[in-house]
């Protein structure tokens, strides 16, 4: 089929330009259509892109038909058909594929008769990565610019909450759309959730009550009740014992291996951005301490847990966990894997010392609060999680495989900050240090 599309090369030459593009530092050396689908107006092109040292990425590229390269998200005729396709579990082809849509049970609860006739569409700003649309006052849309062939994350983790468990702290799915090639191979492109219209950014709420007078007590209630929510959201990921994707798995000793190689070579390399300077954790304390999750269970779980992947509703006094797509620059495979829970409690607690830290009026009163509401979140955690078995047995357990993950997670930051923000690197050495030290306390103490 013959289309008039935008040329490669007007292609090549205006995808630096945005901001979704992942490959800013690299030369894109020629781009080429795997495919082309209709959609109304419109088409999304699924575009690769070659990259200077031989590195390939395809993204999802939706722009009306023509030669002229304009967006068509945001076009309620265009996010109309993208509901159709939901609604009707419709497909469309392209020229070499197919792009189906795969409702869940979300769509029906709230639009059990398809879009209203005033329809709204807005964009959300400030993303980087995807670009997400509100429809109407009923849900949100993020449509994925970079792919990686498999089900993401973002679409797997929310179908599961939303119709395998009682979890409802996360907003309901109501569906996804995905790419079928030749080969039947898919890959998501998008994924529609419901809208949470009295919810705001957990990380801008966070600051924004530490800068009030009284705002530090309020934050370390709600953060104690973020610990509850986070504890119940992992029992939720536990209970898909009849699902191979979700049922949890015993750790095995091949797993403490390749996780204390991942600490150890994360270390590493912030040892490197630290410009030499040795973090002094022997990777037989990492083991050791990781040891103790040996027969425990390793569970689907966040990957990706800070401040920003949650909202905060101040009507209902509660917290929506959000964006379980992982980090987007490790593979999909990798953001699917099963790992420890505390995982996600360490990256949570690194957040929190990144809000002290952001937060002059929490410096000026010295680390009370930061110490306060670590306290806080970890008593929601224990209480929201209970005993369940992908937990260590004991305190001193859970306290050695937290501080070993918190260090993966410090070490993770400094090489970042080293890269991008050099004068916020000492927020991460410090965790690095603290970590560390409680680590090497625990060794000597049990010596």
């Amino acid at each position: 089929m013959t289309r008039v599309l935008p040329s490669p090369e007007a292609i090549a030459e205006w995808l630096p330009r945005q901001r979704w593009f992942a490959a800013k530092t690299r030369r894109i050396r020629g781009v080429a259509f795997a495919d082309a689908v209709p959609l109304g107006r419109g088409v999304v092109l699924l575009a690769n892109v070659e990259l200077d040292h031989g590195g390939h990425e395809r993204y999802a590229l939706p722009l009306m038909a023509g030669e002229a390269i304009v967006e068509v998200l945001g076009e309620v005729d265009f996010a109309r058909n993208l509901v159709a396709l939901l609604l009707r579990a419709g497909a469309v082809a392209g020229d070499r594929g197919e792009i189906r849509g795969v409702p869940a049970a979300g769509l029906a609860e709230r639009w059990p008769h398809g879009p209203p006739a005033d329809l709204t569409v807005r964009r959300i700003g400030g993303e980087q990565s995807n670009t997400s649309l509100v429809l109407g006052d009923a849900f949100v849309l993020k449509h994925f610019r970079k792919l990686a062939a498999g089900v993401n994350p973002e679409a797997e983790i929310p179908r599961f909450l939303t119709e395998r468990t009682s979890f409802r702290n996360t907003p309901r799915l109501a569906g996804h759309l995905e790419y079928r090639d030749a080969r039947g191979l898919t890959t998501t492109l998008a994924v529609m959730q419901a809208l949470v219209p009295d919810a705001v950014d957990g990380w801008q709420w966070v600051l924004a009550r530490l800068r009030e007078p009284n705002g530090a007590a309020v934050t370390v209630e709600a953060l104690r009740r973020l610990g509850e929510r986070t504890g119940e959201l992992h029992r939720a990921l536990a209970s898909g014992s009849d699902d191979p994707a979700f049922a949890p798995e015993p750790i095995s000793a091949a797993d403490i291996d390749a996780w204390t190689d991942g600490v150890t070579a994360q270390l590493a390399a912030a040892s490197t951005a630290l410009r030499g300077e040795r973090i002094g954790v022997d990777p037989s304390v990492i083991r050791a301490g990781l040891d103790h999750l040996i027969g425990r269970q390793k569970i689907r779980h966040h990957g990706d847990f800070h401040l920003g992947q949650t909202l905060y509703r101040s009507t209902a006094g509660g917290w929506m966990i959000i964006d379980f797509e992982g980090e987007p620059l490790r593979p999909l495979d990798e953001r699917r894997r099963k790992h420890a829970a505390v995982r996600d409690v360490a990256g949570m607690l690194r957040s929190i010392a990144y809000a002290a830290a952001s937060t002059p009026e929490v410096i000026n009163k010295g680390s009370a609060w930061e110490s306060d509401a670590r306290h806080a979140f970890l008593e929601g955690y224990r209480r929201g999680a209970g005993t369940a078995p992908f937990l260590p047995r004991t305190p001193v357990a859970f306290d050695d495989v937290l501080a070993i993950f918190e260090l993966e997670k410090a070490a993770y930051e400094v090489v970042y900050e080293a890269n991008n923000r050099p004068d916020w690197i000492a927020i991460p050495k410090r965790g690095l240090t603290t970590a560390a030290a409680r680590l090497r306390s625990h060794v000597d103490g049990a010596a």
